[in-house]
């Protein structure tokens, strides 16, 4: 079974336990939306598959049952083993680009700088 990630979007709110939405894709035939990548109260990672809910009978309480889930624990840890896999390869993503980004700026500055500097001398000298 082929098992991989469409797409996965992180989310940018750190105090959120949601850390990712993800598609799934098994077997290029199998979509699964709503996956997500949460972060426990204990801060483990872990990965959610869609839920639907619904009110208990007995207590009328709204509770939550898995929409889909693996039949083994071998299809399940590979399961989360790919999601965490593509998360930290999207968190490495982002902050490779914040990286570039702030290069970029330092870089601006100091040419805006030395613009500022060659103008002044060439006021300076007129």
């Amino acid at each position: 079974m082929n098992i991989s990630v469409k797409q996965m979007t992180l989310t940018n709110d750190n105090e959120n336990f949601t850390r990712a939405f993800a598609t799934l894709c098994i077997d290029e035939v199998f979509n699964i939306e709503g996956v997500t990548v949460k972060k426990s109260k204990e801060d483990k990672l872990y990965v959610q598959l869609p839920q639907k809910a619904y009110k208990d009978k007995e207590t009328n309480e709204k509770k939550y049952k898995d929409a889909c889930y693996p039949t083994t624990k071998e299809i399940r840890t590979e399961l989360n083993n790919i999601v965490l896999e593509t998360y930290y390869q999207k968190l490495e993503e982002r902050e490779n680009i914040k990286e570039d980004s702030q290069k970029k700026n330092k870089k601006t500055v100091k040419e805006k700088t030395k613009q500022e500097e060659i103008e002044q001398e060439n006021e300076e000298s007129r």
